[in-house]
This record gives structure tokens, C-alpha cells and sequence, in this order.
């Protein structure tokens, strides 16, 4: 699977501190493009990346909240 690959590529990069990737991870659980959409996995990677500067993830946080 094509997403799938994606989806552990930038798991990888985030897990090696990319704020992009973490960002990349929560629009995708939160939109569904990465797969089925996840909101509980989109407000774990959401948080990490705001928690480094994300304003896109700051506000999916404040839609799920």
C-alpha cells in the first residue's frame, strides 16, 4: 500500500524530530488521507507538533476540541 509506506516514512522522520512530518501525520489522521480518518491519532501527533511551533495543528486541535 502506497499510504501505507508513506504513512511509516514520515513516522520515521518524525520519530527523528520533524515537526513537518508530525504535522504531515495529523492532517492526514484528521482529513482521512492517510487512511481512515483517526482523531484520537490526530490529537496525539497534532499535540506534539503544536507543541513545537505547528500553528496548522494548533487549529486542529481547537476543531477537535
Amino acid at each position: 500500500m502506497k499510504d501505507n509506506q508513506k504513512l511509516l516514512d514520515l513516522i520515521d522522520k518524525a520519530g527523528k524530530g520533524s515537526i513537518e512530518a508530525a504535522e504531515e501525520i495529523a492532517v492526514g489522521y484528521f482529513k482521512g488521507t492517510l487512511g481512515e480518518k483517526n482523531i484520537t491519532k490526530a490529537k496525539k501527533w497534532a499535540s506534539y507538533a503544536a507543541k513545537h511551533g505547528s500553528i496548522v495543528c494548533q487549529e486542529i486541535i481547537e476543531q477537535i476540541q
